[in-house]
């Protein structure tokens, strides 16, 4: 199961909207395929591992439950595949609430033993985006910023718009590479004009992160990094925003979805609902402030990514503008991870969990 595992983290951020998904097939104590859940539309790990072995007899290990004949499946049913090969035994992970449990069952009436949970914990852990976007149609957010040991996001005034080294920036990059879509707000395109990609090793990744601009008023400027390049964007707006700024943008390729407004601005539930819509399974929101604290006031946040650097600047932006939070935000399951000067904080937050 720890080599079915490690091939799904390796398909992680090729397989939206399906799971990634690892697969392996043993006989006589040993592995004699691995397969790994292709892109959308391509085979399931379950069938990549099947393919071009004789697996009558052999036991199969699966990280998630083999899918079953449903509507909209563009491939054939794993749990078919399964059966036809003559596999003798499958140890699962963990059941898949897209299918339910009858994988299983349908496994266990071909007289196929089943054994559930080995390895639950490390791949629950690993598929929290989809099991989130399972339960509830809408991205998993990250809530992902640098801060000072003062609780800065920066110092413009002082020149300071960087506070994180080398290994924390290509981290931040490692995620972005397996992410469906990574979102911030008007003011930071504004400040900083982001190209928004990911580029760990300093290489463009062949696959990129969808880009949303969450912009509400059109403040944004048409010809801003983030509107260009190859990689594909969304501008979250209203219907107030001036035509003629959303007109340029769909002239350079941009998707425009208008939205509601609230309070805080442009409508954060509609938003993640169409994402949703849009199979965008996992999203990292970067900012900035305003848009930060937006997430967690409406309690959106599943997780956060804090990397936290050793410096202290005495003035500058603060990470959540005083007023905005009505109530603080605890995290659970914290894990603290060293990166150089550095420090990565992760953990999870909101109401929802696997």
């Amino acid at each position: 199961m720890e080599a079915a595992i490690a091939a799904a983290r390796a398909a992680r951020g090729h397989t939206s909207p399906n799971p990634w998904v690892g697969a392996v097939i043993v006989r006589d104590g040993r592995i004699v395929s691995t397969g790994a859940t292709s892109p959308y539309g391509g085979p399931h790990a379950e069938a990549a591992a099947l393919a071009n072995v004789d697996a009558r007899g052999a036991t199969l290990y699966t990280t998630l439950e083999p899918c079953v004949p449903f509507e909209g499946n563009r491939t054939p049913p794993c749990s078919d595949a399964i059966i036809a090969a003559g596999v003798a035994r499958v140890v699962v992970g963990i059941l898949d609430p897209h299918v339910g449990g009858p994988g299983v069952a349908r496994l266990r009436a071909a007289g196929i033993a089943v054994e559930v949970g080995d390895g639950a914990v490390a791949i629950t852990e690993l598929l929290r985006p989809y099991l989130r976007f399972r339960s509830s149609g809408r991205p998993y957010v990250i809530a992902k910023f640098a801060v000072s040991l003062d609780g800065m996001v920066g110092a413009p005034e002082a020149g300071i718009r960087w506070l994180t080294g080398s290994r924390a920036i290509e981290r931040a990059h490692e995620d972005r590479a397996w992410i469906d879509a990574i979102l911030v707000g008007s003011g930071t395109v504004i400040a900083d004009d982001p190209s928004l990609t990911a580029r760990p090793g300093g290489t463009s990744a062949a696959r990129q992160p969808i880009r949303v601009v969450l912009d509400g008023r059109g403040r944004s400027p048409v010809l801003a990094q983030v509107f260009g390049g190859d990689a594909p964007t969304i501008a979250a707006t209203s219907a107030g925003a001036p035509r003629e700024w959303k007109e340029a943008l769909r002239g350079r390729g941009v998707t425009v979805l208008e939205l509601e407004n609230d309070e805080s601005g442009v409508n954060l539930h509609q938003l993640l609902a169409a994402l949703g819509q849009r199979n965008i399974v996992s999203l990292i929101a970067e900012g900035g402030p305003t848009v930060l604290a937006a997430f967690f006031a409406d309690d959106l946040v599943d997780e956060v990514r804090a990397y936290v650097a050793p410096r202290l600047l005495g003035q500058g932006v603060p990470l959540l503008p005083r007023g905005l939070l009505p109530q603080p935000v605890e995290l659970r399951d914290v894990v603290v991870e060293p990166l150089g000067a550095d420090v990565l904080v992760r953990g999870y937050t909101g109401r929802w969990s696997p």
